[in-house]
């Protein structure tokens, strides 16, 4: 079995900056009697990064052996850790991600370094960050003056607001406006307020 040592000096710049170029908005506001709606979507684009981390690349740093959900469908299982493991064993050279590797190898004298090779960046790593998100909903409904006047109010309006609810990304393993490129920053979280606003 050969085994291919590569270097460095074939690097090249590939894809765009992990910060956004484009960073865009867009509001929408429709009333119809008491009826009111309220829409803003956020969105980012010309952005890419590449994965990598604890998350994705197991035993990356030191005992961690946890990574994502999802990681570990058809990754590439050559038939002697297979049997070792009492698992299927995958050697298709498509598969959708590399070996798991907890030590670098060594043959003598030379040190091949599976894991970083397995890891380096390339565009195989490379993902696109931009997306474009609901960021705020709100829904409301005034009642009606001649009904909030009989009980001595002068404006009453219910109503239902969410942030975060929806994202369309074609990055799916986290939140791609967390800016995070190994998964371990806290997502935004999704939230929905249900209110009561009365002006006396």
């Amino acid at each position: 079995r050969q085994m291919c040592i590569r270097d460095s000096n074939d690097i090249v710049a590939v894809g765009a900056t992990n910060r956004p170029n484009l960073i865009y908005g867009l509001g929408l506001s429709v009333k119809w009697k008491g009826l009111d709606v309220n829409l803003h979507f956020q969105g980012a684009g010309k952005s890419q990064f590449f994965l990598s981390g604890k998350c994705i690349r197991a035993f990356s740093e030191g005992q961690w052996g946890n990574i994502i959900k999802g990681t570990l469908d058809n990754r590439w299982v050559d038939a002697d850790t297979a049997e070792k493991l009492g698992i299927a064993a995958n050697e298709d050279p498509n598969a959708t991600f590399p070996r798991l590797s907890y030590t670098d190898q060594g043959n003598g004298n030379t040190t091949i370094y599976a894991y970083t090779n397995n890891y380096r960046n390339s565009t195989y790593w490379l993902r696109d960050g931009s997306y474009v998100r609901l960021k705020t909903v709100d829904i409301g409904y005034t009642l009606p003056k001649a009904l909030v006047n009989k009980i001595h109010f002068n404006n009453v309006r219910i109503f239902l607001t969410g942030t975060n609810l929806l994202t369309w990304s074609s990055f799916k393993l986290w939140d791609p406006e967390m800016g995070s490129n190994n998964r371990e920053k806290d997502p935004l979280s999704k939230s929905v307020t249900l209110g009561l606003s009365v002006n006396l």
